[in-house]
């Protein structure tokens, strides 16, 4: 007898290797079949002992104490599972542990549901237990916090959880099933009657209704939008509920001060109109085609672009306004929210929307890879399909209607001059609302994942709600002060048209230099022009305290960490201010200062919005002691 193995496998995994791949074997099937039928069957299962390519297994190749009996028939069947047969089901019952299981989805753990409308008709059934737990498939962030319930949320929104297939894609949404109008009769309250089933048509009509999910002044988000012969249509038995055509939307002429300007922007009336569900049944029957997840619709008729206005007013306003879909995005920036699917410039073509130095296009798809834009040569197109012998509507399935005339026509914008003012106002969301796309910008630009957490410190600029301010709400820090350098940026204009003196620049630089020198801080000074998009995002995710001339270069605070000690310092033309950057600054948590010559001011003691002869040009004059006064003073926390 021989002796005992020493490894610690099974006997049944100790025998001889595995035969060569082209070498037929018995399985489980073939020890079931072959021995009951194999000398009278021509189609047995079990292969043919003349053949070529067969070599019968030794009967202790598995057992030494196997044996089968040949001529035994049925009744002596024995099944005898070879080792790959052993190992194959072992595979195969851990694979389904892991795709089955669901460890990590505890009671305490499951977030909240799926923020997105319930009326949406492409959301899935959220209640499934056949779900991927997320250490399947890890995160590339160590720092990532999303329990599995989470990450099945996040797929499941907008109908995201699988690629649509193409006969999904183009599947009618429409009103009934294609009767002929002639079908249809009317009874006296307009109410369609088919003999008893006009409650269950009645039914099946309201889920097509176009729904106000949510507005404020020029910036309206909708569910269920319809195109047809170049207008919206909001299927709707209540356009009194809707709010009024101008705090919607406009002609999308650029505003400006020429005789009759202001009424040229007026809507026509034909931008959005409201029809029944029966009069949309019988206008378009089932012939409307989805156009599934978000689309916003830019309406505005102006300054797209440039970079700031693209992407501190556009994007902003947009943003903030489809995170009102999700009231829990976290602090680290996770959130429910699928990506917008397509980007409607309703007034620019294919370069009117580019910025010079093409920031805009960088955001556009750094955020959003997958994005689909369309432009007004699309519009029309859609136009000429929907008016054809059969009338056809195309549905957005969620929609972001964002108009600059008529956010100016609202209470939050006019007084700030800021449209993404109105946004703000857009149903209700999480206080961390901006992070999910100041986290993928500072990604996307390979800035390290302990620096972009800054923002865990807490804001900096806690203002009041007014009409003079967006208002940020006092924020409990995350995390304590990290014990980095503070970083002092100086974005310096001296090769613009707008700049500081030469000697007011030198003095600043003097005086920048010898503070950080004795108080340990970390000075940049940078002609951003001269940097790469991605070096310019990267330090401003890291920047402590940014300033700089009035100018496109402070744009870049969008990227800032909002922290207790973080802020904005702008320089002005003497008797010279505007909004733009503190408005944006303070909305996003990040305190601001304003520097004409020797005087600051900051919120809410501001001075008033001017222009002087003189603000744009090469005479801007600043104390660079001052300035670095107020940069001590702001991280020693004393303002």
């Amino acid at each position: 007898m021989s002796p005992p193995s020493s490894s610690v496998l099974p006997n049944f995994l100790q025998s001889e290797p595995p035969r060569s791949p082209h070498v037929e074997r018995p399985n489980i099937f073939t020890s079931y079949f072959g021995s009951a039928s194999n000398n009278n069957n021509p189609h047995s299962l079990s292969p043919s002992t003349n053949s070529p390519h067969y070599q019968p297994l030794h009967q202790n190749s598995l057992n030494p104490s196997s044996h089968i009996n040949s001529n035994s028939g049925r009744n002596g069947i024995m099944l005898k599972p070879t080792r790959r047969d052993i190992l194959l089901c072992l595979l195969t019952l851990s694979f389904s542990y892991l795709l089955f299981s669901n460890p990590t989805a505890t009671p305490q753990n499951i977030r909240s549901p799926n923020p997105i409308s319930s009326s949406s008709s492409s959301i899935p059934n959220e209640g499934s237990k056949y779900k991927l737990p997320n250490w399947f498939f890890p995160s590339s962030s160590s720092s990532s916090s999303l329990s599995s319930s989470s990450v099945a949320d996040i797929c499941n929104i907008g109908g995201s959880s699988k690629e649509l297939t193409f006969g999904e894609s183009v599947k009618t949404f429409g009103f009934g099933s294609g009767e002929t109008t002639d079908d249809i009769v009317e009874n006296g309250s307009g109410k369609l009657w088919d003999q008893g089933e006009e409650q269950q048509e009645d039914d099946e009509l309201q889920g097509l209704v176009t729904n106000l999910k949510a507005h404020s002044p020029g910036w309206t988000i909708m569910e269920r939008l319809y195109i047809f012969n170049g207008s919206f249509y909001a299927v709707t038995d209540d356009p009194l509920e809707w709010p009024e055509l101008r705090l919607m939307t406009s002609t999308g002429l650029p505003a400006n001060s020429d005789p009759g300007n202001s009424e040229a922007r007026e809507p026509k009336g034909d931008e959005i109109i409201y029809i029944s569900p029966f009069e949309a049944m019988k206008l378009w029957g089932p012939r409307v085609w989805k156009m599934d997840g978000m689309t916003f619709l830019f309406n505005d008729g102006q300054f797209i672009d440039h970079y700031y206005h693209f992407a501190a007013e556009l994007m902003l306003g947009a943003w903030r306004a489809y995170a009102s879909y999700d009231e829990h995005i976290t602090a680290k920036g996770e959130t429910a929210l699928p990506p917008p699917r397509r980007v409607w410039f309703l007034h620019q073509n294919v370069n009117e929307w580019r910025d010079k130095p093409k920031f805009n296009p960088l955001l556009m798809y750094a955020l959003f890879p997958s994005i689909s834009i369309l432009y007004p040569e699309d519009w029309a197109d859609f136009k000429n399909q929907t008016i054809s012998d059969k009338p056809k509507a195309f549905m957005l399935e969620k929609a972001l209607l964002a108009d600059r005339s008529a956010a100016f026509r609202g209470e939050w914008t006019g007084p700030t001059a800021r449209t993404v003012a109105s946004a703000l106002h857009v149903g209700s969301t999480s206080k961390w609302w901006w992070e999910p796309i100041r986290r993928q910008i500072l990604r996307y630009s390979g800035l390290q994942e302990s620096i972009i957490s800054r923002n865990l410190e807490g804001h900096g600029a806690t203002d009041p709600v007014s009409l003079n301010g967006p208002g940020v709400d006092v924020v409990e820090p995350l995390a304590i002060q990290g014990n980095y350098l503070p970083v002092i940026t100086y974005i310096s204009r001296q090769s613009s048209r707008r700049r500081l003196t030469k000697e007011s620049h030198e003095d600043l630089v003097k005086h920048l230099t010898e503070r950080s020198k004795k108080l340990n801080w970390e000075l940049v000074i940078v002609e951003a022009e001269k940097m790469s998009k991605e070096e310019q995002f990267a330090l401003a995710g890291r920047t402590t305290i940014m300033l700089g001339v009035h100018g496109n270069g402070l744009s870049h605070l969008l990227w800032m960490p909002a922290t207790p000690r973080s802020a904005v310092i702008e320089m002005f033309f003497k008797g010279g201010f505007a909004r733009d950057y503190q408005w944006t600054a303070h909305a996003l948590g990040i305190r601001h200062f304003a520097v004409q010559h020797d005087v600051s001011f900051t919120a809410p003691n501001l001075p008033e919005v001017a222009y002087p002869e003189g603000f744009q040009g090469t005479s801007i004059t600043v104390d660079g002691k001052l300035v670095a006064d107020l940069i001590e003073d702001r991280l020693a926390g004393r303002v």
